[in-house]
């Protein structure tokens, strides 16, 4: 499965007193991962947009394998793993070092019209063949 890969080294703003790294702070590295994801397919919540859909999340699911820490440089990884009927995105960040598995984490998300925010639980034909262009993208090298 493809996969996008960000280095992220914890910085001292998102660790506690503990130096280690709040909770509440890794759906902001999952979001970070996911953009850069949507980036590569070349369906960023932008084009989302432009065709007339959000993507909000609706469910989020997080397993804190250990803790990461401050100054630890670590890799935040993405990849789809459904795409036709919501979009499901499974995350691992990893120490950069060690290749260690430090969290892993899965989100899902509905299309919704902007227009009259009635949620589709088929994905629309424009993301479908984005994620069907971009998976060839390799299999074509």
């Amino acid at each position: 499965m493809k996969r996008i890969a960000l280095d992220y080294d914890i910085p001292f703003f998102d660790v506690d007193a503990y130096r280690i790294v709040w909770h509440g702070n890794y759906p902001k590295y999952f979001e970070m991962a996911r953009c850069a994801l949507l980036k590569a397919i070349g369906c960023p919540y932008s084009v989302m947009e432009e065709n007339g859909f959000f993507f909000p999340i609706v469910d989020i699911q997080v397993k804190y394998v250990k803790p990461l820490l401050f100054e630890q440089q670590v890799v935040i990884e993405a990849w789809l793993a459904e795409w036709e009927n919501r979009l499901i995105i499974k995350y691992a960040i990893k120490d950069k070092k060690t290749g260690d598995v430090y969290t892993k984490a899965k989100t899902k998300q509905f299309a919704v019209s902007a227009s009259d925010h009635v949620t589709h639980y088929v994905s629309p034909p424009f993301l479908i063949d984005a994620v069907d262009t971009w998976m060839q993208q390799d299999a074509n090298s």
